[in-house]
């Protein structure tokens, strides 16, 4: 079964445990498994689903666990429109509803530079803190190791049926997988390093080349 959603997750957790009584508490082992992974590993780009309110410019963000914003985008459909972002008071909000075109953060909430007509659905992007719920169904970690997320929630979930057999099995798995996103996750910033750009003409014939200023 795909396990690329929050609800996906709480289902898989239940199935994989063979348990069909802790279906309830699967969102507490994912809690918990999380509070692991933002100990040790960075943030994660996060995917959240936000609703527009008709005559307002205003999108309560208060319970995403944000770190950096990203993009935002209108979806209609299987059309998306990208809302540009600007800093904050930068841009007045104009009087008559409509598309939103711009948008900025303020407090807890995004500020839009109109109000919607409608009830828009929008595509929020941000690097936030390992905190997937309904609001935040998905994330980019989620996507790319199912396997790492899934240990961390049933080590909690074998704490809390008291299987410690099962529960040292996944605790297994857990560091094994954990290891070896931490060794990806440094690999990918070594290769990132890039040479100082002053440095890259050193011993070259700069004849047709643009000089970096």
């Amino acid at each position: 079964m795909s396990i690329s959603t929050y609800s996906e997750l709480k289902t898989a957790i239940a199935d994989w445990m063979a348990r069909s009584d802790v279906s309830g508490s699967a969102a507490d082992f994912i809690t918990l498994g999380e509070a692991r992974l933002n100990r040790l590993l960075e943030v994660v780009a996060t995917t959240a689903t936000l609703a527009g309110v008709v005559d307002s410019a205003s999108i309560d963000i208060s319970a995403l666990s944000i770190v950096e914003p990203q993009n935002l985008y209108v979806t209609d459909g299987n059309t998306e429109y990208f809302v540009a972002p600007r800093a904050l008071g930068t841009f007045t909000t104009e009087p008559i509803s409509g598309l939103p075109g711009l948008w900025a953060i303020e407090g807890t909430n995004i500020k839009l530079d109109r109000p919607c007509d409608q009830a828009y659905s929008f595509r929020f992007i941000y690097q936030g803190r390992f905190a997937l719920s309904d609001a935040a169904p998905t994330n980019e970690f989620l996507t790319n190791n199912p396997d790492l997320y899934m240990a961390a929630a049933i080590v909690w979930g074998a704490v809390y049926t008291k299987d410690m057999q099962a529960g040292a099995m996944w605790k297994g798995m857990l560091d094994e997988f954990t290891a070896e996103v931490r060794s990806t996750i440094a690999q990918k910033k070594r290769s990132q390093l890039t040479t100082d750009p002053a440095l890259v003409g050193i011993g070259r014939d700069f004849t047709g080349w643009d000089y970096l200023v």
